[in-house]
């Protein structure tokens, strides 16, 4: 394993579709959660997962560490503390259910309420949970016309 893979993490990002396909326009997550954006670093994985439809909805990566702006970007908050990311949007009926993948993922230590995995916008999760989410996401865009 190189030093660069070894240094990279993986995030799940929560939003609702409005939010997430803003983040993806303008190049920007942006939270209320400094302590946890500021361990983000340029290179590292993000999923999205857009809450309402209950799918893993988006893929990308953050491209710019921890900065704070005042510009409104988002629905329901100001959210200043931030970090630059590129993200691709899956379009709605193309995301993952989430229940596809559950049993799965290590980062949701509770099968029964997985919910709360999701809670607080942001959670860091094992690279090995982000290859298999990406894995899924190749094998259904196998399945999905061009």
């Amino acid at each position: 394993m190189s030093t660069k893979e070894q240094e990279n993490a993986a995030w799940i990002i929560v939003a609702d579709r409005t939010n997430m396909e803003r983040c993806a326009k303008h190049g920007v997550f942006g939270l209320n959660a400094k302590g946890v954006l500021l361990q983000m670093r340029p290179g590292d994985a993000l999923v999205g997962y857009i809450r309402g439809e209950k799918v893993f909805g988006a893929l990308g990566e953050v491209t710019k560490p921890y900065f704070l702006d005042d510009e409104p970007l988002f629905e329901g908050g100001l959210y200043p503390d931030r970090v630059g990311i590129e993200l691709k949007v899956f379009p709605s009926g193309q995301g993952l259910d989430v229940w596809s993948l559950i049993d799965d993922l290590a980062f949701a230590s509770n099968k029964v309420n997985w919910w709360a995995s999701f809670a607080g916008g942001i959670r860091r999760i094992p690279m090995a949970d982000f290859e298999k989410i990406k894995a899924a996401f190749s094998s259904a865009s196998k399945l999905i016309p061009s």
